[in-house]
């Protein structure tokens, strides 16, 4: 354990999910970026949309802070990359969902769970629509709630009619709830950011993206008091805990595994943690783009493909022939690993590797925190072996019974099934599961010295 010391930093958080907590945080990136400070985003829970939103506008690459694979590592995971290159002046910590929404009527890895974990305070943003004084029930509520209450020490009014509503909620706020209003935002409808069935759009698909961000930092930086909210921000205090990494894998002689991430926007679901787990590990690290590139990266050892949006992209995926033929033939000599839409790419209505075919759903199939136990040997774990992860989905297989995972809800360990396919000797694996292998590093190990060809 090390003492903690660090950039000063706030949670932005709301009562329920749709009161514009992406937007918000992404005009405060904005206006602390113009500022002049450096602004280190991160975003609560497994999300990897709202992330492009808060890198888009600070100019750093967002992390995730998702207490549930790796709770005594959300510290160490702040630290690290407030200081990764230049140190950040100040961090914006978007939450998750309402702000004591998480597991169970505890909200455990919940907004809350967070803050109080690094005990940074909170800033609330509450919708004002229809509503003044009753705004300050809301905050006051929130504030209160013993005892899963963070630090409430400010607020953000969103959708607020105009300069007198804004007063009105601020006077009843500040008398009531005893918190200061640092900011509001007028209703902007017309700069919403684009949405689809796993929430919204990642900010790079679309060329509107960074206008709408633009007028809203505009319409924010108005009506922010950015002096306040530098004033609330703290450095959180206290100790915390490293990883421990195994030892380095290599191939014999000592060259580096070669590593291809998919990375584009047909598969942008990414814990970005794991990039730099794999570089830890020895890895040589690339990035290739199923939509752009003719073929797989020359020498590469390991073909990672994430999750993403691979059906809203199945005409252009489909139409780069040469790449599709390419990972057929590389997945007769090298290793694959695919989550979610990774997996979904590598069915007979794709590249034809997996003897099924990717159906999406009218519903979520499967949503939220999840426990896997390896059913056989396969490209990351040992049989019997088990890895918390996420489940976010509107697909499911049809054909060829999966094989490679028993998963079970950790909130209702009563509900369990089937998941993922493990091939090619073990050298291909597919599954539903988003893992965070800072969870279980020996994973990234295993599959770096499977890759290289060496015994695991």
């Amino acid at each position: 354990m090390r003492e903690f010391s660090g950039t000063k930093g706030f949670v932005l958080a709301a009562a329920s999910s749709g009161s514009g907590k992406t937007t918000i945080a992404s005009a405060v990136c904005g206006v602390m970026r113009e500022a002049g400070m450096t602004v280190q985003p991160f975003k609560v829970g497994p999300d990897f949309i709202d992330p492009t939103y808060l890198s888009l506008a600070s100019g750093r690459t967002c992390r995730n802070l998702d207490g549930f694979p790796c709770p005594e590592l959300m510290p160490y995971f702040y630290r690290e990359q407030c200081l990764d290159g230049t140190k950040a002046d100040i961090a914006v910590v978007e939450g998750v969902m309402g702000l004591y929404d998480g597991l169970g009527a505890d909200g455990i890895y919940s907004t809350a769970w967070l803050a109080r974990k690094l005990g940074l305070p909170v800033i609330l943003i509450v919708d004002a629509r229809a509503a003044a004084t009753s705004v300050a029930a809301t905050v006051k509520g929130f504030a209160t709630l013993e005892p899963l209450a963070p630090d409430v020490a400010g607020v953000i009014a969103n959708r607020v009619s105009g300069e007198r509503h804004a007063r009105l909620i601020g006077e009843a706020v500040q008398r009531f709830a005893d918190i200061p209003m640092v900011g509001w935002v007028p209703h902007m409808a017309e700069c919403a950011f684009p949405s689809r069935r796993l929430g919204l759009i990642p900010a790079g698909e679309r060329d509107t993206t960074r206008g709408a961000m633009e007028r809203f930092t505009q319409a924010l930086r108005e009506r922010l008091d950015t002096q306040a909210l530098t004033r609330i921000a703290r450095a959180p205090s206290g100790e915390y805990a490293e990883p421990e990494f195994p030892a380095p894998a290599a191939k014999d002689g000592g060259s580096p595994v070669r590593v291809a991430v998919a990375d584009d926007d047909a598969f942008c679901f990414h814990y970005r943690e794991n990039w730099r787990m794999m570089e830890r590990l020895g890895a040589e690290m690339t990035s290739v783009s199923p939509l752009r590139d003719h073929r797989v990266p020359d020498k590469t050892d390991l073909l990672i493909l994430p999750g993403g949006y691979p059906e809203e992209f199945r005409e252009e995926l489909m139409g780069n022939k040469n790449f599709t033929q390419s990972v057929r033939d590389f997945a007769n000599r090298g290793c694959v690993y695919a989550e979610c839409g990774g997996m979904v790419y590598l069915c007979r209505n794709f590249v034809d590797l997996i003897d099924a075919d990717a159906v999406m759903t009218e519903r979520l199939s499967r949503f939220g925190y999840v426990e896997g136990r390896a059913l056989t040997d396969n490209l990351i774990m040992k049989r019997g072996e088990t890895v918390r992860a996420h489940e976010f989905h509107y697909s499911k297989l049809e054909g060829t019974p999966p094989g490679a995972f028993s998963v079970r809800k950790f909130s209702r360990p009563e509900e369990e099934w089937t998941d993922g396919h493990s091939m090619n000797g073990g050298r291909l694996l597919a599954t539903y599961l988003h893992i965070n292998f800072y969870s279980r590093p020996e994973s990234a190990r295993m599959m770096l010295q499977q890759a290289a060809g060496l015994r695991p």
